[in-house]
């Protein structure tokens, strides 16, 4: 069955006087089943069941005790975002609420951009947040920056194909997921990622069927059986790679096409890997039986990431809100933590420091001790200390460099320390700042770790990384950079330079920023950017 061909005019008039806005939708269908299309977007504020054409506007965010069922054999369709300026990703946000979307093995439901020719990151992808014992089963998930992203959920994924995503087809924080009989493949980065202390998740029998990197497990619990990995083209790299402080069980699985040494690999001394009776190219275990076809309306032609890539990962060098001086940092790949101290950029990731001299690019790397700082999320300095965010310890590190070392001077919890913080943190030279999970409260903190004040943050979400110049802090609402106050305003806006920005750093006159582009890339990821005008975007 052919997509549906569906143009829809929205025209939106403003009636000023009287403070309403007022919407005409005029739709001309051309729809062959009779299907009669609904339109949807904004919070559910009660359960809903869809069926049919779902044509989705505005993101959609499910709460605390609101399901949202969703029919087989219904199509979700996601208004595309292409344009720098107008960046909105949407997505599926179950907050706190319940998703059933059970399809059928003839029947499945569909998740895809409303478009005749889509491309990877069109839209936003599903994402779960504190949801338990929803479901996502015989389903399609495609082209989305990302295609399932669980943080504190119990969800079930079985039956479904993600393919064609900027990202990670399947990735998890602090969740326990079930994952079975999945196609997966060809997405920008692996196929499923666990980090961030994922307590107990179940991978079986499912098929990781080509692209760059398949699994990766980072600080979680995981156990791995009768999984196939095949059609992957560096037969050096692992299928399997252990991480972090993972206990990772991997038994039964079937190999091809990867070196018997290389395909499951234990990445650092924390980790415990335990594996038996797996097959590389032998053929005694079987490959996993799906019970139903690899279904598509279109086909990408591309993996993510590739030299065709028709993506917009990094956007024009200047515009009237902002300008990309330069750009460093090639081949020292991308990163969660950056600042600037002392005429250096410092790159921290799990295991290094990079410090890189910002006209020369001259570096130098110094080691870094995992049971120290094992998820370094916010890196900032106060003209003395350096200060980082441990995303997966839920702690604050402080250390100084010295010549040839770092030197620890002990660490404290985050404020909340049962869920964790936001990614980040920044300091004034007095205080420190961090922002709670879900990017709706600034947190000042002394340098003892206890809370000096807090204030609620209006009109977006600071969930990523922060920085601060001086007078204002600088975030991103993953569309724009945003400028606002220590009491939670916005004041400004800027056109981001890049798709992915993770971490900021003031160096007196310009920012700086880390930027995933591409995550496969090994691109100058480091962006050097005047602020010039933050009043043109409108908030």
């Amino acid at each position: 069955m052919n997509k549906k061909q569906i143009i829809a005019v929205i025209i939106s008039t403003a009636i000023v006087t009287a403070g309403l806005s007022i919407a005409f939708y005029f739709i001309f269908s051309n729809n062959e089943d009779d299907i009669e299309p609904v339109f949807k977007g904004g919070t559910l504020t009660q359960d809903e069941t869809w069926s049919g054409a779902i044509f989705v506007f505005d993101h959609i965010l499910v709460p605390q005790n609101v399901t949202l069922t969703i029919l087989p054999g219904t199509k979700v369709y996601f208004n595309p975002s292409r344009d720098y300026k107008n960046l909105n990703k949407l997505s599926l946000h179950v907050m706190g609420g319940k998703l059933n979307a059970t399809g059928t093995a003839n029947a499945p439901i569909w998740f895809t951009p409303d478009s005749e020719t889509p491309i990877n990151g069109d839209w936003q992808g599903i994402e779960f947040a504190n949801s338990n014992d929803s479901v996502i089963k015989y389903a399609i998930v495609e082209y989305g920056v990302i295609g399932i992203m669980l943080q504190q959920s119990t969800v079930e994924i079985s039956h479904t194909i993600v393919r064609w995503v900027n990202a990670e087809g399947i990735y998890c924080e602090r969740s326990s997921p079930v994952i079975e009989y999945c196609l997966l493949y060809q997405n920008g980065y692996h196929e499923i990622s666990l980090e961030q202390f994922n307590p107990n998740v179940t991978v079986r029998n499912n098929i990781f069927a080509g692209g760059h990197v398949p699994f990766i497990v980072f600080d979680s619990n995981v156990t791995l059986t009768g999984n196939y990995f095949y059609n992957y083209n560096n037969s050096d790299q692992p299928a399997i790679s252990v991480a972090g402080d993972a206990n990772a069980t991997v038994i039964g699985n079937r190999f091809e096409g990867f070196n018997n040494d290389t395909a499951i690999m234990n990445l650092t001394d924390s980790c415990i890997l335990t594996q038996s009776n797996n097959d590389f190219g032998d053929g005694f275990i079987p490959i996993p039986q799906l019970d139903y076809e690899d279904l598509k309306m279109t086909d990408l032609g591309y993996t993510p990431g590739d030299p065709e890539d028709q993506y917009m990962y990094i956007y024009p060098t200047n515009d009237t809100t902002r300008r990309i001086v330069k750009r460093i940092g090639e081949g020292f790949g991308f990163g969660w933590s950056l600042a600037y101290a002392n005429g250096y950029i410092w790159k921290l990731g799990t295991g290094d420091l990079i410090r890189i001299d910002p006209i020369t690019e001259a570096n130098k790397t110094y080691s870094v001790n995992t049971t120290e700082i094992l998820g370094p999320r916010g890196l900032c300095y106060d003209g003395e200390y350096f200060w980082v965010n441990d995303h997966s310890r839920k702690k604050v590190v402080k250390f100084k460099v010295n010549e040839t070392d770092v030197e620890y001077y002990g660490s404290f919890d985050v404020p909340n320390p049962i869920v964790g913080m936001s990614s980040g943190m920044t300091t004034d030279g007095t205080y420190l700042y961090m922002v709670s999970l879900g990017g709706k409260i600034l947190y000042e903190l002394n340098k003892d770790g206890s809370v000096n004040q807090q204030a609620n943050i209006t009109g977006f979400a600071a969930e990523g990384d922060i920085a601060w110049n001086g007078t204002h802090f600088f975030s991103t609402d993953g569309s724009n950079l945003v400028i606002w106050t220590k009491n939670g305003t916005i004041e400004g806006k800027v056109y981001e330079v890049a798709d992915g920005g993770y971490a900021y750093s003031w160096d007196g006159t310009y920012l700086w920023g880390i930027y995933k582009t591409c995550e496969i890339w090994n691109d100058a990821k480091i962006f050097q950017i005047e602020i010039k005008d933050t009043s043109q975007i409108e908030f």
